[in-house]
């Protein structure tokens, strides 16, 4: 089975299952004389003694097959309703040559009847109930049935709809119809012609039957847009390592960092501060945080004989740790995708339809993005829910675009094949029956494709209707033949390939901001600004007359660039080329 470029069933009901044969075609013959007859049952019954009047027996592409006949009802009560919903089968009797061909016609049941009281006579109108039998399956046998494109966003779900909807909707994304063959099969049958099956050749055709009909240049639609948008949220986390020290350590750590510090004592930064500043800054801390604490109390830790007392052990020299923001930004695709027949527009001129598709893609970790605690803060406060939130670039800043691409694909890959669809059946319009003798063409049927070269006509189609009329009392038994014509031409059929979804790249380095300290409490000090992120704090022998600066901490957060939080528009332009077949056609 081919789906995109090639048609399904390119010849008859093999190519369904991705099987293509070229058929050898058969030669109608004209016969010189032949005997024929009906037999009808009806629940069984041979009621074949009883026809008067005409039969006739309707089957056409993608329609419910229909049959009509007349019976002399014999003398008694006759309950006309009684005969409605009761299966009828119709074989047609050939003999030719001493041989005897019997090929069943029709398979149906009787859907309404009218009553000639006069005449006692009961007409039958037979149904071959395709609408009712598709209602009758599961939706995973009319997926099986009907293999097309199909998508939840484009259409509504299957369950608790109408099955002959759904039907619908699938064979409106593949160039097939869906009927009942004459032994009530229900099949697939592609519209395009493959090689011929019957060819019929001078002299096989009734005089003067040949009707030839055409589109006119309105409905010969060539050219489809499509204006989708697809819209997600894009999850953002920037990472920020944040680390201070205090300079009266000259930059050294451990016991000899604290020993230098403790020199020229001053006011200090703890944990808890440390935490709020994170949290005022509208940052999560993420992994463990690095501190270098004061040390526990001692007797002589830096050697000069002063002992160390140590009462509060959060209090830090200096700190290094990782802080996170998350943020969501809604993201916008707007696709314009255009579907068209070349050739068929440089002959006719452009004839235009228009499509639209929006799908709004959320989820439940979407809407929990913002306002779940995570980092350290998830263990204090719980994370807000149960829904489980995904990591981002491995722990890095980045993002996460919260889309399901197959959802996506497919309902641009419907709507898409929709429009090829719509394109190929307006160019398949023109339409040739022909009138034969039903003993001739006893085999043919819908999913044949059929070759015509008589009476000024040659063309080649897929057969599109199969009418016999048959007169008991003229004794005519004549089949009317119909082949639709695909004109459009072209060599390109792209393949209808959803356009690449967009992507942003992840950033390759990470924020790094070390933290100022300001001290007050000397000459040296300097001013006070508050604007200055970092630590301020006072010595501990600050001279009194001299400002004092306040204890905190202050973290200040690189900005957010307006690109990365407000809503994002990505205009997305495709164009798709189609052909169409061109059938024989010459007159």
């Amino acid at each position: 089975m081919l789906i995109n470029g090639s048609p399904i069933n390119a010849t008859a009901t093999d190519g369904l299952n991705g099987l293509t044969k070229t058929p050898v075609p058969q030669m109608v013959v004209p016969g010189a004389a032949f005997r024929w007859s009906l037999l009808v049952l009806v629940a069984g019954a041979d009621v074949s003694s009883r026809l008067t009047g005409q039969v006739e027996i309707d089957r056409e592409r993608g329609a419910a097959g229909v049959a009509t006949f007349t019976m002399q009802m014999r003398p008694g009560a006759v309950i006309p309703m009684d005969w409605v919903g009761r299966e009828v089968q119709i074989y047609y009797l050939s003999t030719a040559h001493g041989a005897t061909t019997q090929r069943r016609r029709y398979t149906g049941r009787i859907v309404t009847t009218e009553w000639n009281a006069v005449m006692r006579l009961l007409t039958c109108h037979c149904g071959d109930q395709l609408q009712q039998r598709v209602e009758k399956l599961s939706v995973d046998e009319v997926d099986d049935l009907t293999p097309s494109f199909w998508s939840l966003d484009v259409f509504e779900t299957p369950e608790g709809r109408s099955r002959w909807d759904y039907v619908q909707e699938r064979l409106g994304t593949i160039q097939a119809s869906l009927d009942s063959s004459a032994d009530g099969q229900l099949r697939l049958t592609s519209w395009y012609a493959g090689g011929q099956d019957f060819v019929f050749g001078a002299g096989t055709t009734i005089y003067d039957s040949i009707n030839i009909s055409y589109a006119d240049l309105t409905s010969l639609t060539n050219k489809i847009e499509i204006e989708a948008s697809y819209r997600f949220s894009r999850l953002w986390q920037l990472n920020e390592s944040f680390s201070w020290g205090h300079p009266g350590t000259e930059g050294f750590g451990g016991t000899q960092g604290f020993c230098l510090w403790r020199k020229d004592g001053t006011e200090l930064v703890d944990i808890p501060m440390m935490k709020d500043a994170a949290s005022s800054g509208g940052l999560s801390i993420i992994g463990k945080p690095q501190y270098s604490r004061i040390p526990p109390s001692g007797g002589n830790i830096c050697g000069n004989g002063q002992p160390w007392v140590n009462s509060y052990p959060d209090l830090l020299l200096g700190f290094t740790f990782v802080g996170a923001r998350r943020w969501t930004q809604a993201v916008t695709e707007k696709y314009t995708m255009i579907v068209q027949a070349d050739s068929s527009i440089e002959q006719a001129g452009e004839v235009i339809t228009r499509e639209s598709l929006s799908i709004e893609y959320s989820t439940e970790v979407a809407e929990a993005w913002e306002g779940t605690a995570f980092g350290i803060d998830a263990t204090t406060a719980g994370n807000g829910g149960t829904v489980e939130l995904p990591v981002v670039n491995e722990g890095n800043s980045g993002h996460i675009d919260e889309r399901d691409e197959a959802r996506r694909q497919a309902a641009l890959r419907c709507v898409l094949n929709q429009a090829k669809t719509a394109i190929v059946l307006a160019h398949s319009a023109t339409t040739i029956s022909w009138n034969v003798p039903t003993s001739m063409v006893l085999d043919v049927d819908l999913v044949h494709t059929l070759q015509i070269s008589d009476q000024g006509v040659n063309a080649r189609a897929r057969c599109s209707r199969v009418l016999d009329s048959f007169d008991l009392a003229a004794g005519t038994a004549i089949t009317t033949l119909g082949i639709t014509v695909m004109r459009g031409g072209g060599y390109v059929n792209d393949a209808l390939n959803p356009p690449a979804p967009s992507v942003v790249p992840q950033p390759e380095e990470e924020i790094q901001t070390g933290l100022h300290t300001q001290l007050g409490g000397k000459s040296s000090s300097g001013a006070y600004d508050d604007t200055r992120d970092g630590f301020s704090g006072n010595y501990d022998n600050a001279q009194t007359n001299l400002e004092v600066f306040p204890r905190r901490l202050q973290i200040v957060t690189a900005e957010i660039a307006e690109e990365d939080r407000d809503e994002k528009v990505v205009e997305v332009a495709a164009t798709y080329r189609v052909s169409i077949p061109n059938d024989l056609l010459e007159f």
